[in-house]
Parts: C-alpha cells; structure tokens; sequence
C-alpha cells in the first residue's frame, strides 16, 4: 500500500489514474454485457426524433387549447356585451334617446359570440381531437421506440453494483480502503475501543455512511439529518385609513384622508432540519491531544493571507504571554508561524504531541491544502484523544450513495452518468480525508490488536438501518399529517436467524394554522389588532416493522428468487415498493402479521450465499480492468 505523504501535490496523479480506471471500467462492462453499442445509439436516435415529433404535436395541441380557452373567454365577454347593449337599448328607448351605442354593443356583442362559437365547433375541436389522435400515436411509437432502447441495455444494467466504485478506489492500492457498508464490526470495534457511540443523536437520523481504512484505522464519513427546535417570526399587517377635518389658510373647511399600514410580528417554535456531513477517524496516535481548528483562510487570495499571517504573529505572541501570566506557561508557537495562524488550533492542550503530529512535512502539507484546496479553506478539525473528526463545506454537496444509480437507456448517458458520478466521489472523497492525509503518522501508525469481544446480537449495525429506513419512501413510515421531514430511530427486536427485525421510530411535526391579533396604535391615535396568521407545530409519531439483512454473496438466480419473494409481501402503493437496497443491504415492510414468516423464508435463501466467490468475482474484474488499462498505455 502506497503511502500519499503530500496530499496537494499527489492528488492530479491519483486522480488522473482513477479517472483512467473509471473509463476502462465502463468500456470493460459494456464489453462483458455484450450490447450493441451502435444498436442502441441508432434505437435511441430514433427514440429523441420520434420524441421531437411528439413535443412538437404536443405544443401545436396547447397552442389549440390556449386558442379555444381565449375564444371561450372572447364569447362570455361577448354575452355581456349583448347584455350592456340590450339594457343600453332599453334605456334609450325608454328615455326617447339615440339607440345607436346600444344597437352597435349589442350587434358587435352578438357577432363575435356566434364566430366565436363556431370557430370552436367546426375548426378547433376538430384540430384538437385530430391533434390529440395524433400525439398519442406519436407518444405510444416513441415508448415503443424506448422501450426497445431499455432492453437493449438490460445487459450492462444488470451488471451495475454499489460495490464497483469502492473496488475502484480499492485498485489505486494506497493506505486507502474502503469497505462495502458500515458493518457490525465496524459498531462494535469503535464503540468499545473508541467509544464512539452505536446510534446517531437522539434528534438526528443518519442518511449517508462511507466506511473504510486509513493505514488499517477505520474511518466513518456520515451525513446526518438534525432536527433542532427554535423560532420564526410572522408577519402581519393590517391597512387603516381615517379622516381629519382641518382648516385651509383662507379658512375653508376640508377633509383629509389618511392611510397607514400597521404592521405586527411574533415569534413562535419552528423546528429547523440541517444536514451535516462529517469524517470521524481513529487513530491511537497522539491519545492525550484535544484541539479544535475552524476555516482562517476561506475566500483569502495570498496577499490577504500574507496580511493576515502579520496580523496573526502579534496575536500569537500575546497568546503565549497571557499563557505565561494566567495559564499554565505550556502553549508554546510552532517554529512556523504561517502554519500556526493558518491552522489555528490554539486551544490544543499537549504540546508535545501536537508537535509529534504536525511535523515539518505535515505542516507544510496542511499549509498547502489551506492555500490551494479546490475547495478553498472550508474544513474544521477537532481531535478528542483518539477521535478526530473532520467536516467540511464541500461534503454537503457530495452524492456520496445517492449518484450510484447508472442504469440507463442509452449506453452514452450511462457512460456519462458512470464517469460524473465515479470521479467527483474520488475528488470528495480525496479531500475530505486530506487533513488527515496530512499527517505522515496517521499513515503509519497502524493499530494494534485489540482482545475485545466483537460478536453482536444484530446482523446490522444501528447507523446503518437508519441509513437504510431513510432510503424507503417516507410515506410508508412518517405519519400521514406530517408537514416536515420525518428523523427515523430504530429498535431491535429479537433477529430471526440473519434477519433482524426492527421497528423504525419515525417523528416529525404536523401543522395547525393559527391567527393571533396583535394590538397597535395608528397615527390617529386609535388601537388597532392586527392579524398575524403563524403555524403551530406539534410533535407526531409512527412506528413501522421492517426486516434487515445482508444479501451479498447470493448468485444471481438466488437474488432474483429473493427479490421475487419480497415484492409478494411488499406493502406497496401508489406505484412506490417498500424495499430498498444499499450496498448489498436490504430492507422490507412486511404485510402485517408475517414478518416471521417471510424473515424465516429470506434466511432459507440466504443461507446459499457464497461470499468467498463473490470476493474472487471482483478481484477477476478489477484485474481484468489494470490489464485492460495496461494494454492500452503500450498500445498508446
């Protein structure tokens, strides 16, 4: 495994390399599928012109109804014309005055009505219906013509899996690995050696998880859903108006009107839902160092740096003198002042071990990765003895699992959604662990051997079915009222065999409408109430049962038998399924009442896994693809 001892500097080469990988990937599983590249780009020709056909009968279609809905509108206002004109007629008749204004709206009513009724009669509704005719044959050629495109290509579909983009990082074979889920290893590894805890926050739901190693360390990148209470203003306002009676300079009497808009708020709970991305990574390095750093660089070019570099080396050594005086004299400033500023971890609290971390070379990686990030200087950085925990702006813009989804019905839109996705996770990926690629030690210091007992009584870790509960449609486990984002907990109850049976604890908050009157004073004098309309929210739970369990290592003829089994007892409606896959990990809502008979018939099935010749499976490909790779850079 190769170390990356300069981050900044390595990134364009291990980037070019995998960007390399991920196209010879792609053209190796087309050529694996056996499609007819040419085929299926001819097909899918035809499909976007018999689609242009259909849009264009489409617009000429509304451009019809737009026409019929002005030439009803033109006949209404027409019928009132011929009303106005028939009572205009009848009062100049009765009053003996011309009956010419009233003969003319009323005849010019009457003949715009009737073409109007007759252009939509005997022209447009014959338009339309030949228009309508017209666009559902050219729809139903065009979903044929699609539908043909999307069986060409059921081949390479078939061959996309979630764990291809880890295999992918996994072949660069650096001190960088990534693992297919988080696992119950995983759980039970850092929770008892690093206390880092089984569930997420009681107000937070875990939605993403990107699990793997640095030097054999395990690090978890999660992004979360945190719901936090707090309040939000309404605003009404209510328009007065009153009259004053005053005095000119000539001493005439007039009246004055005024108008006034009375404006009121309040404040009242709202519950606010923010995502948050961040890397936790342990490490035994250091085990008695707490610091913290924040972005000190963010949209800085280097002239403004430099300036705050100066400004920094005064506030640095007043630091270390009010230390000498009030503390307890052991903050001492590194010997390179431009990394101390830039990082600004001032409130570590072991010298020593600061220093056996930020080495020359790890200062200078950091400094550069400040400076000349892609990303600018957008990270924090906290360490806590032997948890470091890294977030960072960019992360919250990172697919992570929710791009994987490659299956298209043209191969030159899959190879481009395949490249999109694959090469922006490495970039996120990349530099989200770069802080910690950083230090030279946390790749070299590999962990020791732990005695703990890591056996579990779930087959699947706590994080992991949150992540997997948020992945089914929130209508099947948030309450029907809810009017905001549901935070999903989950609960064990006793697994079946490798089937673990859950209830998903889903709480979100309804809406009740609300009107409080707020009294204000007016230029008059008077008091007023104003209405201010604001939401009450209250709390609403649901709880479903679901089943959980690892499907990898079945062959294909197994997976189809299960998905077949899951989708007779799925509860879908409305189009959406009530099972959900990730990584090889599956979820199901039972029908009610046979939860242990469908997990006993899933453990049946799963008990044919072969996990030992999936992992041979996937060496073969990857070894396939750096030979692939290798042909091509000596036929270059």
């Amino acid at each position: 495994m190769k170390e990356i001892l300069e981050p900044l500097k390595e990134y364009s080469k291990y980037q070019e390399r995998f960007d390399e990988l991920v196209d010879a990937t792609y053209e190796h599983l087309v050529k694996t599928s056996h499609i007819d590249v040419k085929q299926n780009q001819e097909t899918v020709k035809k499909f976007n012109d018999a689609d242009g056909l259909f849009r264009a009968e489409r617009k000429k279609l509304n451009v019809q109804k737009n026409l019929k809905s002005f030439l009803i509108f033109l006949s209404v206002a027409a019928g009132i014309a011929i009303i106005i004109g028939a009572l205009m007629l009848y009062g100049a008749i009765k009053v003996g005055t011309s009956v010419f204004a009233g003969v003319l709206t009323l005849s010019i009513g009457a003949v715009v009505m009737v073409a109007a009724i007759l252009i939509i009669t005997l022209v447009i509704n014959k338009k339309i219906k030949l228009l309508k005719e017209s666009a559902k044959q050219l729809k139903e050629n065009a979903d044929s013509i699609l539908q043909e495109a999307w069986k060409q290509m059921e081949p390479l579909n078939s061959l996309f899996s979630s764990d291809i983009t880890h295999d992918l990082v996994n072949s660069l074979d650096t001190i960088i690995h990534i693992d297919n889920y988080y696992s119950v290893l995983h759980e039970v590894y850092l929770n008892k050696y690093f206390k880092f805890p089984y569930f997420s926050e009681d107000d937070s739901t875990t939605t993403n998880m990107i699990v793997g190693t640095i030097a054999k360390n395990p690090f978890v990148i999660a992004r979360e859903v945190e719901m936090e209470m707090g309040t939000k203003v309404y605003e009404g306002s209510l328009v007065v108006t009153w009259t004053e009676t005053r005095r000119d300079s000539k001493g005439n009497v007039q009246t004055v009107t005024h108008s006034q808009t009375l404006v009121a708020t309040v404040s009242r709970p709202c519950p606010y839902y923010n995502d948050e991305t961040f890397l936790v990574y342990a490490n035994e390095a250091a085990p008695n160092l707490n610091f913290s750093r924040s972005p000190q660089a963010k949209n800085k070019d280097d002239k403004q740096i430099e300036r705050m570099v100066k400004r920094g080396e005064r506030k640095l050594s007043k630091l270390v003198q009010d230390d000498m005086k009030h503390g307890d004299g052991s903050f001492v400033a590194m010997s390179d002042t431009e990394f101390d500023i830039l990082f600004g971890a001032f409130d570590r609290d072991n010298e020593t071990q600061f220093r056996l971390l930020f080495t020359p070379l790890a200062q200078r990686n950091t400094i550069d990765l400040i400076k000349d990030s892609p990303y600018d200087d957008d990270f924090y950085f906290i360490k806590k003895g032997k948890i470091n925990t890294v977030l960072a702006h960019h992360a919250d813009n990172w697919q992570m699992l929710a791009g994987r989804d490659f299956a298209s019905y043209s191969v030159d839109i899959s190879r481009e959604l395949f490249a999109n996705y694959n090469k922006d996770f490495f970039k996120h990926l990349y530099f989200m662990l770069a802080p910690l690629l950083n230090i030279p030690l946390y790749q070299q210091l590999l962990p020791n051997d732990m005695s703990f007992d890591l056996s579990s009584e779930t087959n699947i870790a706590a994080r992991e079915a949150e992540l997997m509960a948020n992945i089914l449609p929130a209508e099947f486990l948030a309450n029907a009222d809810s009017a905001t984002r549901a935070i999903y907990k989950i609960k064990y109850k006793p697994s079946i065999g490798a089937v673990d049976n859950i209830m998903i604890f889903a709480s979100s908050f309804g809406i009740t409408p609300r009107v409080e009157y707020v009294p204000r004073i007016a230029g008059n004098g008077r008091m007023y109430s104003v209405p201010v309309y604001w939401d009450e929210y209250f709390p609403l739970e649901c709880t479903t049962e679901a089943l959980l369990f690892d499907a990898n290592g079945l062959n294909n003829e197994k997976y189809s038998e299960l998905v077949r089994l899951l989708q007779e007892n799925d509860v879908a409606n409305g189009g959406k399924s009530a099972i959900a896959e990730c990584s090889g990990i599956m979820i199901v809502l039972p029908k009610e009442g046979v939860a242990n008979e469908l997990a006993n018939k899933i453990n049946t099935i799963l008990k044919t896994k072969d996990l030992k010749a999936q992992k041979e499976k996937r060496i073969l490909f990857m070894a396939a693809i750096h030979e692939l790779i290798k042909n091509q850079h000596l036929f270059d």
